[in-house]
């Protein structure tokens, strides 16, 4: 395939991922209409960001194709050699670690999250992803339950062993 081949479906896949981010954005924002103020706040702040957010990388890009940046991307980047691999990765991501959150709890889930799916999709700083992974859940698992006073949840799983090893506080 030619590099301007690849450019122009690099461009359309890429406009087609926005159109549908804004669109999902706009749905959030919209079927949010009807609801009570406090219940309606919290969809209608993420949704406005994600509809600024997806205008504004759609500019960007709109600018850069008019600016003639037709370089797709680098031949070290794993996204160049994209596969059914990366692809299923991206695609399952999600379910699994919602089913991974429920069994398991919020710190095994992401955890294996973080370490395992960028090793899936191709990046190999093997040293620097698990430093953002353990760095990052540790610092969400005392800045929860300790300073914002939410606990994260521990999955059945979790809940299962804590109340085995009765380690509940009475």
């Amino acid at each position: 395939m030619s590099a301007d081949a690849r450019a122009r479906n690099y461009w359309r896949e890429e406009f087609a991922l926005i159109a549908l981010l804004l669109l999902f954005f706009v749905g959030i924002v919209a079927l949010t209409y009807k609801i009570p103020f406090d219940a309606r706040l919290f969809p209608v702040v993420v949704g406005s960001a994600g509809i600024v957010l997806t205008l504004a990388i759609a500019v960007e890009q709109v600018r850069r194709r008019r600016a003639g940046d037709s370089s797709v991307a680098d031949e070290e980047d794993p996204a160049a050699k994209a596969g059914w691999p990366r692809f299923a990765t991206a695609l399952l991501s999600a379910p699994v670690f919602g089913l991974a959150f429920w069994l398991v709890g919020f710190i095994v889930a992401s955890l294996a999250a973080m370490l395992l799916m960028p090793v899936l999709m191709g990046y190999s700083d093997r040293r620097q992803l698990v430093l953002i992974a353990v760095i990052t859940v540790a610092v969400l698992a005392v800045v929860c339950p300790y300073l914002l006073n939410v606990d994260l949840p521990h999955g059945l799983v979790g809940d299962w062993l804590i109340d085995q090893l009765a380690l509940r506080p009475r």
